[in-house]
């Protein structure tokens, strides 16, 4: 496995799988008797085919689960009554069953918001090198969590086409490369799942913190929203987010090897619900974050087991004057988030992991976690 390779692009489907219609059906007859026996073993093959992408999506491997699906739907196109395989009740009702599974309807949509987040990253917007005079830059080292722990981050405002014309003025681009995290992969990803067990005394600035988790009906999503009061910051700013997941295979994210992906999506400012969690009401002298598209990539360290590397790159906005939030401030504020951040879970998570809870939440989901640890598997194999 070369960990150079660039990763598939998610998938999309617009097959047509409208059931036959009845003039459809009038002309297979006039055509002839329809072969039942390839039809039965079609069927046979679609039901096979059908339990497979729900057993992907109970693994959490979204873009493996939509490329399966859409070969399904297509194969289901190729193989309908017009195509002489089965003209009868059984694939009328299966077809049915494709558009209106509650699974697969939730696939499809966390397919298409994760898709369009990852979208972002393309190659003119992460840096470009020395040369490159857009990004402000910090790096964030610490020996307690680890001698060879680093991180690089650096910032700049959204430019051009990055921008939402309609968005508020101060919209920001993040880039972060984290190396060395001394955390095994499916327990880091916990701390990000099991939003409802992280705790507020456990991030600078924090002023509340609460999260809710989705079981497989949801594809694992979370919701997670803080309230930070920073004095770097000229105001209270509230971040407020769905965290949707994907197990891969192979990388989304380019020059990066299997892992998981995380990624934090923000409400519209007016969404009472967004991806089937309800959001709060706004608070009073607090400025909530929008616009937030955020991108965690975790993998594994083949060198270095029980070690994890971080890409994480990320577009918000906030309705601030630009002029109020220079890129002197927001690498101060970023510099000093992330790495209060990864100090806060070195400190007060992994070094208590056995009393928090998050052992008895990847013992009880194993489909998930068992999928994510899969992951380490494959890198230990691989040439």
């Amino acid at each position: 496995k070369d960990d150079g390779e660039p990763g598939r692009s998610p998938a999309t489907c617009s097959t047509d799988l409208s059931p036959p219609s009845n003039q459809e059906e009038a002309e297979e007859e006039d055509e002839g008797a329809v072969d039942v026996g390839k039809g039965e073993e079609a069927m046979v093959v679609f039901e096979e085919s059908f339990n497979e992408v729900l057993g992907l999506c109970r693994k959490a491997r979204v873009f493996d689960a939509m490329i399966a699906l859409t070969s399904l739907e297509q194969d289901v196109q190729q193989r309908s009554p017009a195509k002489r395989l089965d003209g009868g009740q059984a694939l009328r009702n299966f077809v049915q069953r494709l558009q209106e599974d509650p699974l697969l309807k939730t696939l499809r949509e966390v397919n298409g918001r994760m898709t369009s987040v990852l979208s972002i990253l393309g190659p003119s917007a992460l840096p470009g090198g020395a040369g490159d005079k857009r990004w402000v830059s910090v790096n964030i080292t610490d020996p307690n969590i680890n001698p060879e722990f680093h991180g690089d981050i650096r910032i700049r405002f959204a430019e051009g086409a990055e921008r939402d014309p309609h968005g508020p003025s101060t919209q920001i681009i993040t880039y972060g490369s984290l190396t060395a995290y001394p955390m095994d992969l499916e327990d880091f990803v916990s701390v990000y799942r099991e939003t409802d067990l992280y705790q507020k005394e456990w991030v600078a600035d924090c002023e509340q913190c609460e999260g809710k988790v989705g079981g497989p009906e949801k594809l694992y999503s979370a919701y997670s929203r803080f309230i930070n009061s920073s004095p770097l910051m000229p105001t209270r700013l509230e971040i407020l987010t769905v965290r949707e997941f994907a197990v891969c295979t192979k990388s989304p994210v380019p020059n990066r090897g299997p892992g998981v992906v995380v990624v934090d999506m923000s409400p519209p400012s007016d969404a009472k619900t967004f991806a089937g969690w309800h959001m709060p009401d706004p608070m009073r002298r607090v400025t909530r974050m929008t616009g937030v598209g955020l991108i965690l990539y975790f993998t594994p360290r083949k060198d270095k087991p029980g070690f994890c590397d971080v890409f994480a790159f990320a577009k918000a906005a906030a309705p601030l004057p630009q002029w109020l939030v220079p890129l002197s401030l927001l690498k101060r504020f970023f510099a000093n988030h992330f790495l209060t951040l990864f100090r806060a879970i070195k400190t007060f998570i992994k070094d208590d992991w056995e009393k928090l809870g998050y052992k008895e939440r990847i013992s009880g989901k194993p489909d998930l976690y068992q999928s994510i640890s899969d992951i380490k598997r494959m890198l230990s194999q691989a040439c």
